[in-house]
């Protein structure tokens, strides 16, 4: 099967080299020309995936009509503020034959939608399949055992998908519920940063840490079930499992955020260092303005969010939350 990728960060590019590992031809299309000519060249890709040998069978490209090209299914992994401009001139030029698989984790803070209701409004007749669960891409592209989540519509296209993923090592569940699936993979990003803020103070208490993940998880679901997703669907692998997953890894993103907003960094520093702030934090800014508007009330996100834009240092973050959550439990249990 031809297999078309939108993006070969480092998501993109371990999801591209699983593909073709699995036999499959895959052209994925990358934005910077030296990334592209190290894929082609030199089967790697060390700006995003440092140590790893590609399949010879991944191609790269500068243009981005031949990923789209005859491609039966295209992945789409750009971070979620590039989807518009990325895919929006190129409509006409995919098929509507084509299945389209979300990577993108992310609400657009002008539109309000998510990556995937983006996806879904720039192709309104195209096929479409949500993507997410605990894949750390360093870890995939190790061959890592990991299980995720597809959800969509139509049971056939998830079994396409599933069919060019699976292998001993990568294994897909089905879901129909796509609201719930996306919305965990967009919220665990602004918990991760947390997790990284105890992480740069050396707080290393599991049980300190379980309580936060468990809190992390009730917001989660709490929110999730206004925007419409089922409950249980946050508390199976694309909610609980995807929060531990970037939570822990040291090879997240919004973790390492979290890293630095706790060793003093400010926002524009952070930005510096990292190239780009994380999906957490855009993640962070359109998931609170819509709690505001649906009353819904998420304590821990509003503190991590005052931490992020300077309102108030790291330390007080962690003493609203023992004063705010562990205090209020226990003095729950003594009445």
């Amino acid at each position: 099967m031809k297999v078309g990728f939108v993006g070969l960060g480092n998501m993109g590019t371990a999801m591209a080299n699983l593909i073709a590992s699995n036999g499959h031809a895959v052209t994925g299309w990358e934005h910077d020309g030296d990334v592209v000519e190290e894929i082609n060249v030199g089967h790697r890709n060390s700006r995003y995936l440092p140590g790893i040998v590609l399949n010879p069978e991944l191609r790269a490209t500068a243009e981005l009509s031949e990923a789209l090209e005859d491609s039966e299914v295209v992945f789409i992994a750009v971070p979620s503020a590039f989807i518009s401009k990325t895919l929006g001139t190129v409509r006409d030029e995919v098929s509507e034959e084509t299945i389209l698989v979300n990577l993108a984790k992310g609400i657009d803070r002008d539109t309000g939608l998510t990556s995937f209701q983006t996806l879904l409004s720039l192709f309104p007749r195209n096929r479409a399949v949500m993507l997410s669960g605990p894949s750390i891409a360093n870890e995939v592209s190790r061959m890592m055992p990991t299980v995720v989540v597809l959800a969509g519509k139509d049971r056939r296209d998830l079994t396409v998908v599933s069919r060019i993923m699976d292998n001993g090592y990568f294994r897909t569940r089905f879901s129909d519920d796509g609201t719930g699936v996306e919305l965990g993979g967009i919220m665990k990003n602004i918990y991760a940063i947390g997790l990284g803020m105890f992480d740069g103070k050396e707080i290393r208490s599991v049980n300190f840490r379980s309580a936060y993940l468990t809190m992390a998880l009730e917001e989660m679901a709490e929110m999730g079930t206004r925007l419409g997703a089922r409950r249980e669907t946050f508390f199976y692998l694309s909610g609980l499992g995807d929060l531990i997953a970037t939570s822990l890894s040291e090879h997240s993103h919004n973790r390492r955020m979290g890293e630095l907003l706790a060793g003093g960094l400010n926002l524009e520093e952070i930005r510096r260092r990292m190239g780009i702030l994380p999906e957490g934090y855009n993640a962070a800014q359109s998931i609170l303005y819509l709690a505001e508007k649906l009353h819904v009330p998420m304590p821990l996100a509003k503190n991590l969010w005052d931490v992020i834009n300077g309102r108030f240092e790291v330390e007080k973050f962690i003493s609203l939350f023992i004063k705010d959550f562990i205090e209020e439990e226990q003095a729950g249990e003594e009445t």
